[in-house]
């Protein structure tokens, strides 16, 4: 299992269940990865795609009401 560095978004407070170190960085393995990577919580160390502050990723979708 390889590991890779990815580093958090500032408003990020946990990763793969465990808390985010205050350097932001995390190991982890692909599989370990890819719910946090999937929405943009984490981004690999050297990456051009920067994890991104402000992103409302984690609020649920608001229903669209057509009324």
């Amino acid at each position: 299992m390889t590991k890779t560095t990815y580093e958090a978004r500032p408003d990020v407070a946990w990763v793969n269940g465990k808390p985010v170190p205050k350097n932001r960085r995390v190991e982890l393995t692909e599989a370990e990865a890819g719910y946090d990577l999937s929405l943009g919580r984490i981004a690999p160390v050297g990456s051009k795609a920067k994890p991104k502050s402000g992103d409302k990723l984690d609020e649920p979708a608001q229903a669209q009401n057509n009324g």
